[in-house]
């Protein structure tokens, strides 16, 4: 398995983006949030459930409720994710996001998309992340309001 080295196409996405404030750690991304991880978890959720081709799976709490997990999934990646076999299906949904406040500050972690393709090489999965990258920057540019 390849690993991580120096900024990954999601991170300069992100700084494109004007996420000035978004870090890099291996596959995580960290953004800071201007609103608070309640808000933001509901501006995601209330998104995915009123566009069809977003799908809202699963939202838990964690560490005490001092965390939300959420997951989501583009639904457009669904057919490349299957071409590239039954046994990645272990990665879905592909949306793998963390709300939590530290040290006051509201942030979010989110799995960079390449980590599909860092644990299973697939022309089908590099063209999953090639879609599933846009679309999640336009999410999130359409829902959280991160500190710049």
């Amino acid at each position: 398995m390849k690993r991580f080295l120096g900024m990954t196409a999601a991170g300069a996405l992100a700084l494109s983006l004007g996420q000035a404030t978004a870090q890099e750690s291996g596959p995580f991304i960290v953004s800071d949030l201007t609103q608070s991880p309640d808000e933001a978890v509901a501006a995601i959720r209330d998104h995915a459930e009123s566009h069809d081709d977003w799908l809202y799976m699963a939202e838990f709490g964690l560490a005490g409720g001092k965390v939300t997990a959420v997951k989501i999934c583009y639904a457009p990646l669904g057919p490349d994710i299957v071409a590239a076999g039954w046994h990645v299906m272990a990665m879905m949904p592909c949306g793998h996001l963390a709300f939590y406040e530290e040290d006051g500050q509201s942030r979010m972690s989110r799995l960079d998309l390449d980590f599909m393709t860092e644990l299973n090489p697939d022309p089908n999965l590099e063209a999953a992340v090639k879609k599933g990258k846009p679309a999640f920057a336009e999410l999130f540019e359409a829902t959280l309001q991160q500190a710049r």
